[in-house]
Formats: C-alpha cells, structure tokens, sequence
C-alpha cells in the first residue's frame, strides 16, 4: 500500500511540474491576444501602418507560442504522466494553442479590410467584440494560474470564462450582427463583407476555445480537491 502511494504521489508531482511548463505557453497565448486587440484598437482608430506593426508582432509571438508547445507535446511523448492525464494535457495544451491561432487569424483578416468602409458603429462592435476576447483569455490565464495553488479559485475562474461567452453569445446576436448586416447592404461590397464576417467568427471561436480550455481546467482542478 505504501509503494503503491508512493507511486501516485510521484505521478501526480510530475503532472505539476508538467503543468507548470504549461504556464508558459498559457503565458505566451496571453502575449498574443494582448497583442492582437491593440491591432484592433489600432484599426478601430483607422491607423493602417500600426495595424501592420502590431500584427507582425503577434505572428512573431504566435509562433514562440508554437515552440513552447511543442517542446512540451515532446516531453509528454515520453510517457513522463498516465495516458489518461497525459491525454488531458495535451487536449488542454492543444486548445490553448488554438486561442493564440484564431487570435493570429483574426487580426490578420484586418489586414485586407480598410477601416473607413466600415460604419463607426460596426469599428466600436468589433472593439468590444476585442475586450470580450480579451478578458475571456484574460480569466483563462487566471484559472490554470490558480489550477495548482487553489483549485477552487481555478474553478471560480473558469465559471468566470463561462460567463464571458454567453456575453459574447449574447453581444454577437444583439448587436454586432445586426450592424454587420446593416452595414453589407450599405456597402454593396461582397468581398469586404466576407472578410469581415470571418473576422466576426474567429474573434468567436477564440472566445469558445477559451471556454473549451476552461472546463478541461475545471476538471483538472476538481481531481485535486
């Protein structure tokens, strides 16, 4: 029995260290985002050149995001955890990256679309659209920093993130899309409409992805209570 515990413990304390290089890439993804709503600020502002610079930035962070993730993919490949919390991580791991490469995504789309043609109303939807993401990532970074020190603040953080998503569930319905749609039929301008509507989608899929990251957090969280 005892080298049976023996044994769990030891598990269980590399499954931390393993989660605290996981920070880093947590950590890194935050980078991005940051980085990526000052290039919506910026294209909210109609400054064209800034939108290019902070974007250059975000792919260069983007991709440290990847590096630090693959280092830890290989460190998992070598059955340092059980399968079973090995797959957990990763999928954590994994959806993660995924906020970092629609947060690339969307502010890459603002390259390809000028500022002026939008209304000002359809800009300030698409600000807001940027501070929900920004704070659903923000929570997120929250809950794993929380995941090995108090689970339940983890688990509080995570509700949090939750929450955030319907707002922007929510937002996306009530107002950014009506906008959008008044706007297309304004424009009469089918390739900007369609560049505009799938930065909509991947600032939307950045959000999910973050609850997606949250609930694998709450698990996790939960096995250490």
């Amino acid at each position: 029995m005892k080298t049976g515990s023996s044994i769990i413990w030891l598990g269980r304390q590399r499954e931390r260290q393993i989660l605290e290089s996981c920070n880093r890439h947590v950590e890194k993804v935050l980078e991005v985002v940051k980085e990526a709503y000052k290039v919506f600020t910026a294209f909210c502002r109609g400054e064209v050149e800034e939108v290019e610079r902070r974007f250059k930035r975000v792919f260069d962070l983007e991709r440290e995001a990847d590096s630090i993730k693959d280092g830890i993919i290989d460190e998992l490949s070598k059955g340092v955890l059980h399968p079973i919390n090995r797959d957990e991580v990763i999928r954590l791991l994994l959806t993660v990256d995924d906020i970092a490469d629609f947060a690339k995504t969307s502010a890459r789309r603002l390259l390809f679309v000028q500022p002026k043609k939008l209304s000002q109303d359809l800009r300030e939807n698409l600000k807001i659209m940027a501070e929900l993401f920004l704070k659903a990532s923000e929570a997120t970074d929250e809950a794993f920093k929380s995941l090995l020190h108090d689970p339940r603040k983890a688990i509080e953080a995570s509700n949090r993130v939750e929450r955030i998503e319907e707002r922007v569930d929510d937002f996306r319905f009530e107002s950014i899309i009506p906008e959008f749609l008044k706007w297309c039929e304004s424009s009469r301008d089918p390739g900007q409409c369609l560049i505009v509507f799938s930065i909509i989608e991947s600032m939307e899929n950045l959000v999910d992805r973050c609850e997606i990251s949250a609930d694998v957090i709450r698990h996790i969280a939960i096995s250490y209570l």
